[in-house]
């Protein structure tokens, strides 16, 4: 009886300890996913005013303000976004997906201060050179997306979970 009562025990043990893993994957994914989805949408959204070379170039004070706000929230909402995932604790499972969204974070951190020394530069040639350099940042971020949903797949297949 007490062997039988050990084993029953044990075997609920597992179950919960299952149960809260795959619950901890699930939070983990939908918060991680929240991350990446809202710095997606924020990069397409600014990098289409980077690329109006007509407001980057133009020297009216109000566009000067619309595009520093645009890349000072680039740097500041990535900087929140990595300190938000850095207190989370990704199982093992989780590690590369995490690493990559984490990669992408710091790319789009990169690609702000960027943003921010070509508007605080004074020579339209200084400006052309970083508008050059932000333009193929914003290229290289372009293929984070794929890369990293890749990676989450593989993450969500291996602790049993279903992509949306």
């Amino acid at each position: 009886m007490k062997s039988l009562k050990l084993t029953l025990l044990s075997l609920s043990l597992m179950l919960l300890f299952s149960c809260t893993s795959s619950t901890n994957d699930y939070a983990y994914n939908e918060k991680v996913t929240s991350i990446f989805l809202r710095q997606m949408r924020q990069i397409d959204e600014t990098d289409s005013v980077f690329k109006d070379t007509s407001k980057v170039y133009m020297k009216g004070f109000p566009d000067s303000i619309s595009l520093s706000h645009k890349a000072d929230n680039l740097v500041n909402n990535s900087k929140m976004e990595l300190a938000d995932i850095a207190d989370l604790k990704p199982g093992k499972a989780a590690e590369k997906f995490n690493d990559g969204v984490v990669a992408y974070l710091k790319a789009i951190n990169d690609y702000g201060k960027t943003a921010q020394e070509m508007l605080r530069v004074k020579t339209i040639n200084e400006k052309k050179k970083l508008h050059d350099q932000l333009m193929l940042k914003y290229e290289k971020l372009n293929t984070y997306p794929d890369h990293v949903l890749a990676i989450q797949k593989t993450y969500l297949n291996e602790v049993g979970l279903q992509a949306r």
